[in-house]
């Protein structure tokens, strides 16, 4: 290789740790206050930092009530009438067949979702319900809902109606609010939810949470202040790369939405209403509508809310999207995602193929230069100058561009930027098998061989192959260095492969399955150009 591309190539991977961090997603028009001042201006609101469910003997007969349909299994407790399990039948934990299904209620130390109460009486978001039904089962694309009338019912009645159907993440939350009293009250209704990351995932991924106005998506990265948001509102709600939980209020109104972390990884979302202003004894409704479940781009866009938006890869998204929708069209015809990635290598070769081959053929003239250069070096070597005209002169007689050695890879640095994080993100690609030992492709690879490797716990077999076509690429591929140079060189597959060793599997995947057709490529250029000097 000449020594621009692989300082291009030692750039990139450097990019893959940095790049979040000099293109940072554009923060949204918020106002961002501390936690003090904002209960300053806001002195009726209370945010609490725990939600307990009561006991028993502060309430009697608290219940547990069932919905349990062919996607997922949600209990839901009349203490508040929130949600305390929210089971994905599809989506287990681990890859262990005994594993349980992954559950999206994870933080029921700070609160459960979702807890909807009034800043002048907070204390209702846990307040006792009384439920038309004990267990709802739906299956066949069946509807059906239940009734949570409250037991408390002062300062206002807020009644809920859930709505679920069968096949289908989405669900419905009519909420009815009464004013018992005999005087005018005229307050917000918060709806307020808490949760921290389900999976364990790689720290250059974005979790927590995210909202979408006008179409727009917006990630909310929260340390210690509290962010506000006030406009039009999409949806508003908390994710990490493969699950997601939001609330999508009415459209038509001007939304105030609050965000904060409490404590580690766990973050709160609090919508807040407009002003309600209720007349004794009058009554108003509000419809909303919930997503439990995965950020699956088929799902989401079914669901339509610009919810789609939630799959979101960053600053390399408008090129991870296409390579996803890609891999999705070649798993639909081979039901692998590993052959799925190296399908979609060999068509991103076959694109990029004109450009490979004019960049080989260019290092090939360059290293046939060699002797040509170093004798200007030596004639000109104090008069910098001249040498350079002397070279652009060369280059130009030859028809020899330098730069176009290194070109190819830098086009090609979007493209392997965008598929780690399609393969780090995308839930398609979570627990998808490959062969024999590598069961999860967004998971670096190791061979079990019954004894532990430190670091490492087994032999990342799939890595190693790569970094000996690296090594064996090298090799093959023109160089214009002096042999010092090109020792050094060597030790290019050696830092790749340490590199590699956890990124996930189907990355390794993709550009093992690069270097080797590099390699048929570069066997069949120089045979060309074998063939146009006999």
């Amino acid at each position: 290789m000449e020594r621009n591309v692989i300082i291009a190539v030692i750039l990139s991977m450097l990019v893959i740790v940095g790049y979040q961090l000099l293109f940072p997603t554009p923060k949204p028009q918020k106002k961002v206050e501390t936690a003090s001042n904002q209960l300053e201006s806001n002195k009726k609101a209370e945010f609490p930092q725990q939600a307990v469910i009561p006991e028993q003997k502060d309430y009697q007969d608290i219940r547990h009530i069932k919905v349990n349909t062919s996607l997922f299994k949600a209990d839901i407790t009349e203490a508040g009438a929130r949600f305390t399990h929210f089971k994905l039948l599809k989506y287990k934990k681990t890859l262990d067949p005994d594993s349980p299904p992954v559950d999206l209620i994870n933080s029921p130390k700070f609160g459960l979702p979702v807890e909807i109460y009034p800043t002048l009486a907070p204390r209702l978001a846990i307040s006792p319900y009384k439920a038309d039904k004990l267990e709802l089962n739906l299956a066949e694309k069946k509807n059906g809902n239940i009734i949570f009338e409250p037991v408390i019912k002062n300062p206002l009645v807020i009644e809920k109606d859930y709505s679920f159907k069968d096949g289908s993440y989405l669900l419905n939350l009519n909420v009815k609010i009464k004013n018992p009293t005999d005087k005018t009250i005229s307050d917000n209704i918060l709806f307020r939810m808490v949760s921290h990351p389900v999976a364990k995932l790689d720290r250059y991924v974005f979790r927590g949470p995210a909202y979408s106005h006008n179409g727009l998506y917006e990630e909310v990265k929260l340390k210690d202040e509290l962010i506000e948001y006030q406009g039009a509102l999409d949806w508003v709600g908390y994710g990490d790369p493969y699950f997601l939980m939001a609330i999508i209020p009415p459209a038509g109104n001007d939304w105030r939405v609050t965000f904060r972390r409490l404590e580690g990884k766990t973050d709160e979302v609090i919508l807040w209403t407009p002003k309600i202003t209720l007349a004794p004894n009058e009554e108003k409704e509000i419809d909303l509508k919930l997503y439990f479940g995965p950020k699956s781009l088929e799902e989401l866009k079914k669901v339509g809310y610009h919810l789609a938006n939630a799959v979101h890869f960053g600053f390399f998204d408008p090129i991870a999207k296409p390579l996803l929708y890609a891999l999705k069209f070649f798993y639909k015809y081979t039901h692998n995602y590993g052959i799925a990635i190296i399908l979609l290598t060999v068509l991103i070769r076959i694109i990029f193929w004109p450009l490979n081959h004019i960049s080989m053929k260019s290092m090939k003239k360059m290293k046939d230069l060699q002797p040509v250069i170093m004798k200007l070096k030596e004639k000109y070597g104090d008069d910098k100058e001249r040498l350079n005209q002397e070279l652009m002169r060369l280059y130009k007689t030859q028809k020899v561009n330098p730069f176009m050695g290194c070109l190819p890879m830098l086009i090609q640095i979007p493209v392997f930027f965008a598929l780690y994080k399609v393969l780090l993100m995308a839930i398609e690609l979570r627990h998808a098998p490959f062969i024999a030992w590598i069961k999860d492709l967004s998971s670096p690879d190791r061979l079990p061989v019954g004894i532990d490797i430190p670091y490492l716990g087994g032999l990342p077999v799939l890595t190693i192959l790569m970094g000996v076509s690296m090594y064996f690429q090298q090799k093959l591929t023109p160089t214009s260095m002096d042999p010092t140079q090109e020792k050094m060189m060597l030790l290019m597959p050696i830092l790749f492969t340490v590199l590699f060793i956890n990124f996930p599997s189907g990355l390794v995947l993709y550009w093992l399955t690069n270097n080797i057709l590099s390699i048929i490529q570069q066997i069949i250029t120089n045979k060309m150009l074998e063939r146009s000097r006999a």
